[in-house]
């Protein structure tokens, strides 16, 4: 049933496949805004990362109650910053992880090395946080 279905929206030169009735936006409407109120409309799309004005208004319009409309660009570009971060400090961690191992296996463990192995923990739960908090900042603006 579900193949029937596609392939009667299937098009032999390709392109996009045909919506269904009740997905097609056929009606348009038209809003008179003053250049400032204009600016403002642009910069309240581009700061939430959209790039669509009707799409951002749609959402804006339709969202439940007073919820704020978001694009998860925000958290993306805050995952990236930290994520090779976390990656750099849990491979150091990882190996001073072996190395004390090993050192403990042959009773050669030094004071040194388990100090370097807290600072580098350290740095991990800072950069942990700073990861935590984007993220539930970001969560906290979607509710």
């Amino acid at each position: 049933m579900e193949n029937e279905e596609q392939a009667q929206g299937w098009n032999p030169k390709g392109g996009r496949p045909k919506l269904a009735e009740g997905e097609k936006r056929s009606f348009m409407l038209r809003l008179r805004l003053t250049e400032k109120e204009r600016g403002q409309l642009a910069e309240q799309v581009r700061e939430a990362g959209y790039k669509d004005q009707s799409e951002y208004l749609r959402k804006k319009i339709f969202a439940p109650g007073d919820a704020t409309v978001h694009n998860p660009k925000k958290l993306f570009r805050a995952l990236d910053k930290t994520g090779g971060e976390l990656k750099r400090i849990g491979n150091n961690i990882n190996q001073i992880a072996k190395y004390i191992n090993y050192l403990e296996k042959n009773n050669m463990v030094e004071g040194r090395v388990i100090d370097e192995y807290n600072r580098h923990f350290g740095e991990f739960l800072q950069v942990e946080d700073k990861y935590v908090k984007a993220i539930r900042a970001y969560l906290r603006t979607m509710r």
